[in-house]
């Protein structure tokens, strides 16, 4: 055969073949269909949300696509999920950590050969070890130490007193909760009350120092790693919840006002810190109380209060039971 006439039926199936290809991208308009993947990165996680815990690394599984005309390595895929997670970047202790409490939306968009995009979204539920404790509380203030010789605007603030008060864990530190409504007392007229952060301790299992990102939760040889480290959220409260039943509360301080004329006066400054069992010990006197059978009975503040400037504190001893 003439070697002109092979040639040009060559270039002639060729632009037959581009045509077909493109006459089949231009009638392509199903976009990729986004299935998200097990933690295993195999399998098919029908939802997607993915529960993980403060401070630890988010391993992303990713997401399997398919189209009915591109294959799966010609889709491209993108997702938002740097921009979205508060990863820590700064401290080298923490670096790539999911660094607050929160849902976070992450949205993966598949974009197929012929240009048709589809997104897909799922939740990040980031949770702190401590949340098992969030709620609202009965507060019954058990015991008050006045008469010491203090400034007597402060022995108001130590009559008997009961009321509703709520926990929360703190969004940035493991293992750390926040007492919303402290020592409530009338003070010229109005009532006042403080904010007292504590972290959940073990003295069996805690490190000796608090670290700044996962307080106590921490271990005895490195505590900046978190003993929950690998584990599921269940896995580690289950850990948690009956060898973390102390709280170390640190020294904290709160600046009391009161509205006078519709002006707000600095009245004192308070200094609240949790006591411990004895002088040098580091066992805290506030805990955290179960029954035999694991169920939570109570949780007690043994806090001493003092003005700043006045030496000698006012102990107070308020317990919380969970509505």
């Amino acid at each position: 055969m003439d070697r002109r006439i092979l040639s040009l039926l060559t270039m002639i199936a060729v632009m037959v073949m581009l045509s077909f290809v493109y006459s089949s991208c231009s009638k392509d308009k199903t976009a990729p269909t986004i299935y998200f993947l097990a933690k295993d990165g195999e399998t098919i996680d029908k939802k997607g949300d993915t529960v993980v815990l403060l401070y630890t690394k988010y391993e992303d599984p990713g997401c399997y696509v398919e189209d009915n005309a591109s294959t799966s390595e010609n889709i491209e895929i993108t997702s938002d999920l740097e921009t979205v997670l508060p990863i820590e970047k700064k401290d080298a202790n923490h670096m790539g950590k999911i660094k607050k409490i929160g849902e976070y939306e992450v949205t993966y968009t598949a974009t197929d050969e012929a240009g048709n995009v589809n997104t897909r979204s799922k939740k990040i539920i980031c949770k702190n070890v401590s949340e098992i404790y969030a709620g609202k509380y009965w507060t019954v203030r058990s015991r008050y130490d006045e008469g010491m010789g203090i400034n007597p605007s402060l022995n108001s603030m130590c009559s008997d007193t009961s009321y509703y008060s709520s926990i929360s864990a703190v969004n940035n530190v493991a293992g750390r909760i926040r007492f919303s409504k402290v020592a409530c007392h009338v003070h010229n007229g109005q009532k006042v009350s403080f904010k007292v952060d504590a972290d959940l301790f073990s003295p069996e299992l805690s490190p000796r120092t608090r670290s700044d990102q996962i307080g106590f939760m921490g271990t005895g040889a490195d505590k900046e790693l978190a003993f929950y480290t690998g584990m599921s959220y269940d896995e580690a409260v289950d850990s948690m919840r009956l060898n973390y039943v102390y709280l170390d509360i640190p020294t904290q301080e709160a600046s009391m006002a009161y509205t006078e004329s519709e002006s707000a006066i600095n009245d004192y400054t308070v200094r609240i810190i949790g006591t411990k069992e004895s002088v040098g010990e580091r066992l805290p006197k506030s805990k955290i109380v179960y029954n035999e059978k694991g169920v939570l009975l109570r949780i007690i503040l043994d806090l001493n209060i003092s003005v700043v400037g006045v030496n000698r504190p006012i102990n107070v001893v308020e317990e919380y039971v969970a509505e």
